[in-house]
């Protein structure tokens, strides 16, 4: 992952060199479809540079001047880069382009819109907030103008008077000193290019920006935004209050109500996958709205009722719950939203009557873990699923078993598959 690193920001500062010479807006492509990057412009299994996914971002360096058919159309062959600097060609045929830029919906993972925006971002061009973090908020107009590698990469001069006082080691070294208040550092996710064909001046924007804003305007975005289905950040955005104690609800001069409901001695247990895995097939199911966000996107609404096979299992979302991905589209989806296919129900982990499982104890989903302390001497031992019984009152889904006499419900994302 160094490595990778690495070489994204050795691109970034190439891609940068050449930009501030020629002011050239770069052609990117981006991959349609799993492909070889090949060596030469020929289809080749020996010749292959590369293996490239769906979503993958490709640098324009070069194209040959006649069409040949590829993939049953005739297209021209590019001649291309990819993050990692891999040079290589690629028949058109096999990418897409946008005559703007790209959104960050166009592709599969963080990492792969990362290298695009480095890939397609000069100094000086235009971008604007997709979602709010912290003084910036959605909608919010700004210029790309650096990028480090550090926890909030992109440093962005925003067209509101933040009150900023960004770090000066990762500005450029000429970067007018009126601008730095407008300078705001944010992560990938945020910002999206608006694909302008030509770049703004810092030096005028140093001279305009000062009058326009002249007065601070640096509060806290509160406007809470939509999860995008590949970012799933620890909070959906940064209110920002004088009262703590009113708004966040912990805070009562530490009396009773400091911990509201919870028992601070309850050890909660641990979602499992259940019994799906890598290689399963699924039926997708649509998020609940629970723990804070759905982390839903309405595109996802399409794939609702389709089956899919399982690629990975890449942990939990920011609520909380365990999340998979599928082959055949980028969305990350809840296990506990499943159904593993001629196994189980929906929302059961894939578990059926007859299944042996090891108790777990409840967690606090929605502020409600529907325990009771008599329940505890069970939790670690096994047990044989006797009865499915649908959902609680969080949409968990509960079963009876046969070491209590079916006195308890049991939520079963806590169980694991005895073995």
């Amino acid at each position: 992952m160094l490595n990778k690193r690495r070489a994204i920001l050795a691109l970034a500062l190439a891609v940068a060199a050449v930009g501030v010479w020629a002011q050239a807006k770069p052609t990117v492509g981006v991959l349609a479809v799993d492909s070889p990057l090949y060596s030469s412009a020929v289809v080749s299994e020996s010749r292959v540079a590369a293996r490239l996914v769906a979503g993958d971002p490709l640098l324009i360096v070069g194209s040959q001047d006649k069409k040949i058919a590829v993939d049953g159309v005739p297209t021209l062959w590019y001649q291309v880069k990819t993050a990692d600097g891999v040079a290589g060609w690629m028949p058109g045929s096999r990418l897409s382009f946008s005559p703007t830029a790209f959104k960050r919906s166009a592709f599969n993972s963080e990492e792969q819109y990362s290298a695009y925006f480095l890939m397609a971002a000069r100094p000086g061009d235009k971008v604007v907030a997709a979602r709010s973090y912290e003084k910036v908020a959605k909608g919010d107009v700004g210029y790309y103008v650096s990028y480090h590698d550090g926890g909030l990469p992109l440093a962005i001069v925003w067209e509101r008077n933040l009150a900023a006082t960004p770090a000066e080691e990762y500005l450029p070294s000429d970067f007018p000193e009126v601008l730095r208040q407008f300078v705001y550092y944010v992560k990938f996710p945020v910002v999206e290019l608006a694909g302008e064909s030509g770049v703004a001046s810092f030096g005028k924007l140093a001279k305009d920006l000062p009058n326009r804003y002249p007065d601070e305007d640096g509060y806290y975005a509160s406007e809470i935004d939509d999860e995008f289905p590949w970012y799933t950040p620890p909070e959906a955005s940064y209110g920002y209050s004088d009262d703590y104690g009113d708004d966040y609800g912990y805070y009562d001069d530490y009396g009773d109500d400091y911990y509201g409901d919870y028992d601070e001695d309850y050890v909660e247990g641990e979602e499992s996958y259940g019994m799906i895995k890598v290689g399963s097939t699924v039926i997708l199911g649509k998020h609940d709205d629970v723990n804070g966000g759905a982390n839903w996107a309405g595109e996802m609404d399409a794939y609702v009722g389709q089956e899919a096979v399982v690629s990975s299992l890449p942990g939990a979302d920011s609520q909380g719950f365990l999340v998979v991905r599928v082959d055949g589209n980028g969305y990350v989806w809840r296990v506990r939203n499943l159904t593993l296919k001629d196994r189980g129900e929906t929302g059961s982990y894939g578990y059926r009557v007859g299944d042996k499982v090891v108790i777990g104890a409840h967690r606090y989903i929605d502020e409600d873990n529907n325990w009771a302390d008599d329940m505890l001497e069970y939790v670690g031992r096994t047990a044989t699923i006797t009865t499915m019984e649908g959902t609680d009152g969080s949409n968990s889904y509960i079963v009876h078993v046969d070491i209590d006499n079916g006195d308890w419900y049991w939520r079963v994302e806590t169980m694991q598959p005895a073995k």
